[in-house]
C-alpha cells in the first residue's frame, strides 16, 4: 500500500488534469462504453440493483456493517477508525472537492470522479486491509476468494454506471484510484503511528 496508494494519487490526478472542463469522452471510453451498453441486454433491472452498491444510501449502512463485524471479530480500534474515516473521506474529496475541482460532466452532471466507484472501492479496501490482510490466519484459498469478491463488486458497480450511461470508463477508473490513495493514505498513518507508539512504549523504563 506504500507504494499504491500514491501511485493511485498519481493516476487520478493526472486523469482529472486530461479531463478537466470537458464533457466527451475520451479514448478508451470510446472502447470500452459502447460495449457495455451494448452487451447490458435485458439486464437494466439487475444493473440498478448492482449500482445500488455504490449509492449514497449504501455507504453509511456499509460503513456501519464492517465496523460493526470489526467490533465482534476482536479488531483493535485503528481498524474500527479505518472502517468509519477511510470511505467517508474518500467520498467526501470526490464529492465536494474533485468533482467540482476537474469540471467534467456527463450529461450535465459533475462525473469525474466517480462517486459510486469511490464509495464500492473504499468499503472493499477496508474490507480486504481489515479482515483478509489483517485478519487472523486463513488460509489462501479462503482468502483469494474473499479479495476476488471484492474486485467483483467493484467491477460490477463500476460496470453498471457505465452500462447505465451514467458515466465514462474513465469517471469510473478515476474514483477507483481515489478510493485506493485515500484508504491506503489513512492505513498507512494509523500503521505509522501504532508502530511509533510501540517503539515509545518498549523505549519506556520499567517501573
Amino acid at each position: 500500500m506504500a507504494v499504491l496508494a500514491p501511485l493511485s494519487a498519481v493516476g487520478a490526478l493526472a486523469l482529472g488534469w486530461r479531463y478537466s472542463g470537458t464533457e466527451s469522452a475520451g479514448a478508451l471510453d470510446h472502447q470500452l462504453d459502447g460495449q457495455l451498453v451494448a452487451h447490458r441486454g435485458s439486464h437494466l433491472g439487475l444493473l440498478w440493483h448492482i449500482s445500488d452498491l455504490g449509492s449514497p444510501p449504501a455507504l453509511p449502512l456499509g460503513v456501519l456493517v464492517l465496523a460493526a463485524v470489526a467490533a465482534l471479530t476482536g479488531r483493535r480500534w485503528p481498524a474500527l477508525l479505518l472502517t468509519v474515516a477511510g470511505p467517508l473521506a474518500a467520498v467526501v474529496l470526490t464529492e465536494f472537492v474533485l468533482k467540482p475541482l476537474v469540471g467534467r460532466t456527463y450529461e450535465g452532471g459533475l462525473s469525474l470522479p466517480s462517486g459510486h466507484t469511490t464509495s464500492i472501492t473504499s468499503m472493499a479496501w477496508v474490507f480486504v486491509l481489515v479482515f483478509v490482510a489483517g485478519g487472523r490466519q486463513r488460509r489462501w484459498w479462503l482468502r483469494a476468494g474473499l479479495v476476488g469478491l471484492a474486485v467483483l463488486a467493484v467491477l460490477g458497480v463500476a460496470g453498471s454506471m457505465v452500462a447505465l450511461n451514467r458515466h465514462y470508463t474513465t469517471d469510473t477508473v478515476a474514483g477507483a484510484l481515489v478510493a485506493t490513495a485515500v484508504v491506503g493514505a489513512v492505513a498507512l498513518l494509523l500503521d505509522g503511528w501504532l508502530r511509533r507508539r510501540e517503539t515509545v512504549r518498549q523505549a519506556a523504563p520499567a517501573r
